[in-house]
């Protein structure tokens, strides 16, 4: 009969219901002693009987059953839950490698673009302007007024184009950072904000300077670019402070505004007309390994704080 009963029991635990397994063990034990109760004879029953004991062991065998069970389930469980950390972990990590790698990919990009516009674009707009000084001097006096105000015209448009070209190489790669690190081309770049915009920007080094990797000093200046182009196109802030703080354990980049704020809880998801800044930080952040935090309310400015351990990116 146990082993009758027993395999209900086993077929329960397919279904890793430790509840299902208990209360189908209930029903057994008692439909057991039922069966008992209801095959001897009135007024014969005794604990020692012998069909008295062995309905006892085979409810015990039945507890016993569901007892291991029950503690297969549970570690049947934990090794599960166990497998999944694991799993999310390794997706983590493997999100990261690849969330750095975009980065760099990037980055080799931006480089790329800024030599070709060095290379082609800077050069012939260098020869240009040297032909039309060129012509410029070789202008008749009788030539001089009407073709020598349009060549000064045509090489004040070359002037102005070739310093576009140059403001948009050093946006795709500051040659700052390259050659002196990170508080360099933020101070360089706060200066570049402030003309551009109007807003008062400036710079706070804390603590002894080193410079990090490459990779982590590209993507913290990105990082602090996206958060003031987020300044000046929501803020409404007429002031911002970029604070750059380096301890023995970890480097950490604030950028702080005057401005409206916003609750950063209803931006969770980019929508069609903002949020993607503080995505691409948040995707920027996990490739490097640092932490993102943002803190605002309306009407109370926002600040942007990112933090990387100094183990990660030295």
């Amino acid at each position: 009969m146990a082993a009758i009963f027993g395999l209900p029991l086993v077929l329960a635990g397919a279904t890793r219901s430790r509840v299902l397994l208990w209360i189908l063990t209930a029903l057994l034990v008692t439909t057991t002693f039922v069966v008992y109760a209801l095959q001897i004879p009135p007024g014969a029953f005794s604990p020692k009987e012998i069909f008295f004991v062995n309905r006892l062991l085979n409810a015990i065998s039945l507890l016993l059953l569901a007892g291991l069970l029950h503690i297969w389930m549970r570690s049947a469980e934990t090794g599960e839950a166990q497998a999944q950390v694991i799993r999310e972990h390794d997706e983590k990590l493997q999100a990261a490698k690849v969330s750095r790698r975009i980065v760099e990919v990037q980055e080799a990009e931006r480089r790329d673009l800024a030599d070709h516009l060095h290379d082609l674009v800077g050069q012939k707009l260098t020869a240009l302007s040297i032909n039309l000084n060129i012509i410029k001097g070789q202008l008749l006096p009788s030539q001089a007024m009407p073709i020598g105000v349009r060549l000064d015209d045509s090489l004040k448009v070359v002037e102005e184009t070739a310093e576009s070209i140059r403001d948009v190489m050093a946006e795709l790669r500051p040659a700052v950072l390259d050659d002196f690190g990170l508080a360099p081309v933020l101070r360089w770049y706060a200066e570049q904000f402030t003309k551009r915009t109007g807003v008062a920007t400036s710079v706070v080094e804390q603590g002894q300077g080193r410079r990090l990797s490459p990779t982590a000093e590209y993507a913290l200046f990105r990082m602090a670019q996206n958060a003031l182009v987020n300044v000046a196109k929501h803020a409404r802030a007429d002031k911002a402070v970029v604070t750059l703080r380096m301890t023995p354990q970890s480097t950490c980049l604030t950028v702080a505004d005057n401005g409206t704020g916003f609750d950063p809880m209803a931006v969770q998801q980019p929508a069609r007309d903002h949020g993607w800044g503080l995505m691409i930080m948040r995707e920027r952040a996990a490739s490097i390994g640092a932490q993102l935090t943002i803190e605002s309310a309306p009407r109370h400015g926002t600040k942007v704080i990112m933090t990387l351990n100094r183990s990660t990116h030295d």
